[in-house]
């Protein structure tokens, strides 16, 4: 074969290479990205190709660094794009309107979903499927359950809170409510199950005693000075953290549980929505809007400081730790969960991300820390293997 021969079969095969890669990229375009083990299967097909032609025709093929792939909410490169695929939804069940929150049972066979305006559904998490729904007076935003697994805790926004016999998942009824100041967003119960702590929107926090069930009553309340969005306790029980939307964190010390004090603020970059707290109460992540997520640093509870952040790609709404605490799991609205590698406090990473079809609200994660259970909003409960 003489050399202008050599170099057009040489041509030829260099611009098949280059179609094989078109051809991926292209479809990976027009996957959704929902469907991200099509684009996975592709990039394997693919590979194979290139690979096989690399072998007989020892042409140099062009690599994939440098060429962008662009999907719903992220502009970024091929190789970017591998570590993103980790995350697989497992099933999605659709709830009747809007879920919104998500609390499992203790040995994770049952997960309750606040589901705003249609109250709580109650999910076979073995079967994937809704077992028992119960409508409540308000629209369901957040849930406890108390230690022997026999009452639920909803906080029912406008008609405060309600407590729901819970022992027979089958067949659950409400015991007892307690109209609050404002609309109840978000709810924490103390650890020896006395007391609920609850979040009211414009009024502030106010602390309910739910020793008897069926007539709880409100023994304090102090406001905040934005909206009380979220709220974290110390395992201690000394001390309650709350989220309080465009100023920030407020942390109020609860020793004396019928007359609380706020002992520090600490104002974050945007609007802090939900709060989580490390197992040894050294730092406080929140859920910071636009802004991601903020870790602060309590070792000195009366002078709380932002030590580190990290910017999602949409808004920050709900933070979960991993059992290990070196991961952290955001409920990033519309880019669904963004996994963190935690274990640097003061540098996290993103190491995953997992877009889901609506708007994730709420994660909640298996003790093995192997599943985690997403409330995203129109599309009901995501379960996604980790």
């Amino acid at each position: 074969m003489n050399y202008l021969s050599k170099t057009i079969t040489a041509l030829l095969l260099s611009c098949i290479t280059l179609q094989a890669e078109d051809d991926f990229f292209r479809k990976a375009r027009q996957a959704n990205i929902d469907s991200e083990n099509k684009i996975e299967k592709a990039y394997h097909a693919v590979s194979k190709i290139l690979s096989e032609q690399k072998k007989t025709n020892h042409v140099k093929t062009a690599t994939f660094k440098k060429l962008p792939l662009k999907t719903n909410h992220v502009k970024t490169t091929f190789t970017q794009l591998v570590p993103l695929l980790h995350p697989e939804i497992s099933s999605t069940i659709d709830t009747s309107v809007y879920a919104k929150n998500i609390i499992l049972s203790k040995d994770e066979t049952i997960a309750y979903i606040a589901d705003t305006r249609s109250g709580v559904q109650i999910v076979d998490t073995q079967k994937s499927k809704i077992i028992n729904k119960l409508d409540t007076p308000g629209s369901a935003m957040d849930l406890e359950i108390s230690e022997d697994q026999r009452y639920l805790f909803v906080a029912d926004k406008d008609a405060g809170i309600q407590i729901i016999d819970i022992q027979n998942p089958n067949d659950t009824y409400i015991v007892g409510s307690l109209e609050t100041l404002s609309d109840a967003k978000s709810i924490a119960l103390s650890e020896d199950n006395r007391y609920l702590f609850v979040t009211n929107e414009n009024s502030g926090l106010v602390i309910v005693d739910v020793q008897n069930k069926t007539k709880p009553r409100k023994i304090a309340h102090i406001r905040t000075k934005g909206y009380a969005e979220d709220i974290a306790l110390s395992l201690d029980g000394k001390h309650a953290f709350i989220a309080t939307g465009a100023f920030g964190l407020q942390v109020v010390d609860i020793r004396n549980i019928t007359k609380p004090r706020t002992i520090a603020k600490l104002d974050t970059p945007d609007y802090a929505q939900g709060i989580t707290l490390s197992k040894n109460a050294n730092y406080a992540f929140i859920a910071d809007n636009k802004s991601g997520m903020q870790i602060i640093n309590l070792a000195n509870l009366h002078s709380p400081k932002i030590v580190s952040s990290l910017k999602t790609q949409n808004q920050a709404t709900s933070i979960t730790l991993s059992n290990d605490q070196k991961t952290a799991y955001i409920a990033d609205y519309e880019s669904g969960m963004q996994v963190v590698d935690i274990s640097n406090i003061y540098k996290p990473q993103l190491t995953h991300t997992l877009d889901t079809k609506s708007y994730a609200e709420n994660i909640k994660l298996s003790k093995d820390s192997h599943k985690a259970y997403i409330a995203d909003g129109w599309s009901g409960l995501v379960i996604v293997n980790i």
